[in-house]
Order: structure tokens, then sequence, then C-alpha cells
């Protein structure tokens, strides 16, 4: 993986936050919450140590919920315009995912796996030679 060290935010701006670390992971989820979350197709997002976000501005809602997967997730979004911004997911407690929307700038942004994809609507494509998981990554 590769480091990131950039800014972003939500829509109204009222949120802002800096990430600086290491890319610990890249994907695309197609579970039924991320399709919620995101409006209809998957949720693209990096993986990143906790102490790499760092928020500027603001402070975010929380939603919690319990994952297909059974385990509990916590949601940050902006209270003013809705933007996702964050996840975390009390399995992986070190790690935060950052929605690759939120970037100011996405352009590396090239996912490693397409998780959920027995969710996935049929009208949204996987990538060829990108692995994808019918379920989370130890689904296969």
């Amino acid at each position: 993986m590769h480091q990131i060290k950039s800014e972003g935010g939500c829509f109204c701006g009222e949120i802002r936050f800096a990430v600086d670390g290491k890319v610990l992971g890249a994907a695309a989820c197609h579970c039924r919450d991320c399709q919620y979350i995101c409006g209809g197709a998957a949720a693209y997002v990096i993986v990143v140590a906790k102490p790499s976000l760092v928020i500027l501005k603001g402070k975010p809602l929380s939603y919690e919920s319990f994952a297909d997967s059974g385990a509990q997730r916590i949601r940050q979004f902006c209270r003013t315009c809705g933007t996702p911004l964050f996840a975390e997911d009390a399995s992986f407690p070190n790690v935060i995912t950052i929605k690759v929307g939120s970037l100011d700038d996405s352009s590396f942004f090239s996912p490693d796996a397409e998780l959920w994809t027995g969710s996935a609507p049929s009208w949204h494509a996987t990538r060829p030679n990108v692995p994808t998981f019918a379920k989370g990554p130890v689904s296969g």
C-alpha cells in the first residue's frame, strides 16, 4: 500500500479532516448497509490506522448498527448535509474507513477488492482483475 497525506470534508464544509498515514486497504463494499448509506451502489473506502485521521473542523454525528457480519458498526456523517465520512467496525478497533468521495483528491483510488458482491445490484458491474468476495474477504 501507499502513503496518503490529504484533506477532505463534507459537501457543506462544516466538517474538515486530514489524513496522514499508510493506506492499509482500499475496497468497494456492496453490502446493503453501504448501498443505503451511499444512495444505491457500493461504498468506496480506504482503510487507515485511527491515529492517521484528525478532525480539523466540526464534529460528525454517529449512527450505530450491526453489519451482516454481526459486528457493531459506527458510521459518521455530517449533521448538516448528510455526507457519509467514516466508519468503524468493532471487529477491527485500530482502524477506520474513510469514504473516498469525502477526500479532496481521490484520483489515487483503486480498489484492492470488491466485498459483499452477493448483495450488489445486478446493474452494478465489478471491475475485471479485482478480487471479489460474495460476503467479507474470508468468504471467497
